[in-house]
């Protein structure tokens, strides 16, 4: 007697080819035996006698996909009369499992499967491919590499907490809200290449054209923010609207494009930034920035939640032998619209002072528990300290009386879908986590490290 094994595909060739092929591999990913027209009978006209046999011997489940095309196609009609003559002979109401491929009304299916509870693939393949295999179980699988069924059934169960209400969202960028109107050319006594060697060591930020200084700033200032023992003359030279320096070939000026237009603007804004940063009192490790030990105090960053209700998280922590920095790295977009993205990071010190050369597991090993909605919140506590708790705009310095405009808070975007928490994947834990705790409510205290 034939063990009934297999998952059979009954499709509309070519039109529900993609779907089938889909359905195929996600299948097979997950250990079923699947038989489609596809592989198994290309190269010629199917025959009837091998798919009649896999039916009546083989199939333990008959999945027709139903679409206009499919209920007129003879062979479609054919293979699903087979299934009902199976389904009769094993006495199983779950034999047949219709999907829907596209717009075609549920009371326009065949007449012999109109009463059965059908699957909608016309719009989403992942939405109900989750209940599709809860109508499989108890067919048998195949044990094959763990690896390739751990990765489907994390795809499935993903896609499965996505739900089609909308939601907010935080976004890791803050919004440039105003830059100064006009920015300023200063003629130099340095030759271009002295001056480009010059400029990282000005005390505000500009940027170098040839012999020519680009700054928000005014003369004055400018002067006072040589180094000492620095000899370097300025005179003004230009002074033009920013939407004309940026739209390049201003009718002032020097002949810039576009490009080194904003590639200008860029490297003013990312000084300023960097400035503000020190000043602040974070400490640069390569591109990043971290929270120092005692940058504040408790070491804790204090924000407000959604709810309204006041909230910390830790900035600096202990992670056995080691010490945790949360620490940022950050990209500055000129165009379409202007805005600073943020980057989180977490660096890893044997002091609490100077963070380790190599950083690569570190944060692989030991932050593998952490989420979003940890990153999120150390974000915002981030932000909450740097700008000043509960404010919504932030001001950076230019140079002189100049400055940027910021929104102190990330930007908040409207999505068409939530996401189910409940049906999230959790992995297991290990003896790690116990090493990363903290408090969500102002008042609770840190729990020391094991």
């Amino acid at each position: 007697m034939s063990i009934r094994g297999i998952v059979f595909i009954s499709h509309a060739r070519p039109d529900e080819d993609e779907l089938t092929r889909w359905l195929c591999g996600r299948l097979t990913a997950r250990g079923y035996r699947v038989w489609a027209d596809l592989e198994q009978l290309q190269g010629g006209e199917p025959f009837w006698g091998d798919i009649q046999r896999v039916i009546r011997e083989n199939t333990a489940k008959f999945v027709t996909i139903m679409s206009r095309t499919a209920r007129t196609r003879d062979g479609v009609l054919a293979e699903l009369t087979e299934a009902i003559n199976v389904r009769k002979k094993l006495s199983d109401p779950r034999f047949i499992i219709p999907l829907r491929a596209d717009d075609l009304p549920w009371d326009e299916f065949p007449i012999q499967i109109n009463q059965l509870n059908g699957l909608d693939f016309s719009s989403d393949w992942m939405r109900n491919f989750g209940t599709l295999l809860k109508a499989l179980e108890g067919v048998p699988r195949v044990v094959g590499n763990a690896e390739v069924q751990r990765n489907a059934e994390l795809l499935v169960r993903g896609q499965q907490a996505l739900q089609r209400t909308p939601s907010e969202a935080l976004f890791n960028r803050l919004s440039v809200l105003e830059l100064p109107e006009s920015i300023r050319y200063f003629k130099t006594s340095m030759s271009g290449k002295d001056l480009s060697a010059v400029t990282p060591h000005l005390r505000l930020p500009c940027a170098a054209h040839d012999r020519l200084l680009v700054s928000f700033a005014d003369l004055a200032s400018l002067r006072s923010a040589v180094p000492q023992g620095t000899t370097l003359e300025f005179a003004n030279r230009h002074e033009l609207s920013l939407d004309d320096f940026l739209r390049g070939h201003a009718h002032e000026g020097p002949d810039l494009t576009r490009e080194q237009a904003h590639k200008h603007l860029s490297a003013i804004l990312r000084g300023a930034i960097e400035r503000f940063l020190r000043h602040a009192g974070l400490v640069q490790f390569d591109q990043r920035w971290f929270v120092p030990k005692d940058w504040r105090a408790d070491d804790e960053g204090r924000f407000w939640r959604e709810d309204g209700k006041g909230a910390y998280r830790v900035l600096v922590g202990k992670a056995k032998d080691l010490t945790w920095h949360f620490a940022i790295s950050f990209k500055v977009f000129t165009s379409n619209p202007v805005r600073i993205q943020i980057i989180p990071h977490v660096l890893f010190s044997p002091d609490g002072i100077k963070p380790l050369a190599d950083q690569k597991q570190l944060r692989r090993q030991r932050c593998k528990l952490w989420w979003n909605d940890r990153w999120r919140d150390l974000l915002q506590a981030f932000l909450s300290e740097l700008f000043g708790h509960q404010q919504t705009v932030g001001e950076i310095p230019l140079g002189g009386a100049t400055s940027m405009k910021v929104g102190a808070t990330l930007v908040r975007l409207t999505l068409p879908v939530s996401y189910n928490a409940a049906k999230a994947y959790v992995p297991d834990t290990d003896e790690e986590t116990g090493d990363w705790s903290d408090d969500d409510e102002v008042g609770g205290k840190q729990e020391s490290a094991t």
